[in-house]
């Protein structure tokens, strides 16, 4: 039986972006309300400087995520959205400033805010490239290809997770994540064709399964079986067996 570290990959793979935010939130606002940049050191208590920098830091992190959240694969509305995400934030952080330093806003204030915010974002941005690079694994917990998160957008909100397999059932599909199952009318050849781009095989005329879902292989009366993650086993054609064997599974 040959096993594989499928569940740990997934996992990791759904909490990457939580993770990185975290840490990137953590480390910033300690490194800001230790230094106190932008004259706060000079106005605000250590206490105060934690909470002001974990606010505008937190906003700043958490909202650069923001065209990944709303899957915005073309580049002039990933634009459009980081200009929505620089504007608001900086208008925050002036309101912010007013209530907190009693600080006026101003045209030229808020247009330095915006300049220094995009630096930020684009330090925010290398930082987390270079956690890629210093850790091969972490560059290949790759968010789902846009066919991906489009085919899932046709289940229920709750299931929606990394796919594990998808199981023809009559007219309809069983579609299995790692966040539970549930049912579709749709054809299997559409689905197999809308996933042509995932990381994923058809395996079965009725089965197709995620490469890194499956955690073993087992011969049973000369056939072969694909045991998942999520305990079911799927069995292996022989037209489909080449296949199968190529992406290592056999």
């Amino acid at each position: 039986m040959t096993s594989k570290p499928s569940l740990l990959h997934l996992a990791l793979r759904e909490r990457r972006g939580l993770v990185l935010g975290t840490a990137v939130w953590i480390l910033v606002t300690v490194v800001c309300a230790l230094s106190g940049p932008f004259g706060t050191i000079d106005h605000l208590s250590l206490a105060g400087r934690f909470a002001y920098w974990f606010v505008v830091v937190g906003a700043s992190v958490w909202g650069s995520f923001l065209p990944d959240l709303a899957h915005a694969g073309d580049q002039w509305r990933r634009a459009a959205l980081w200009l929505v995400y620089g504007l608001g934030l900086s208008g925050f952080v002036v309101m912010l400033n007013l209530w907190v330093f009693g600080i006026d806003p101003a045209w030229g204030f808020f247009l330095y805010l915006l300049g220094l915010i995009i630096i930020v974002v684009l330090l925010v941005i290398g930082f987390i490239w270079l956690i890629q690079q210093v850790h091969p694994a972490a560059a290949h917990l790759e968010d789902p290809p846009e066919s991906t998160a489009r085919f899932l957008k046709r289940i229920p909100y709750a299931q929606r997770g990394p796919l594990v397999r998808i199981e023809a059932q009559d007219h309809y599909l069983n579609v299995v994540t790692t966040k539970g199952d549930s049912l579709i009318l749709m054809r299997f050849s559409d689905a197999a064709a809308e996933l042509e781009k995932a990381h994923g095989l058809v395996v079965h005329r009725s089965h197709w399964i995620a490469l890194d879902a499956v955690t073993g292989h087992r011969r049973s009366n000369g056939r072969d079986i694909l045991v998942m993650s999520d305990g079911s086993e799927v069995p292996v054609s022989r037209s489909n067996r080449p296949a199968a064997k190529a992406a290592g599974l056999l």
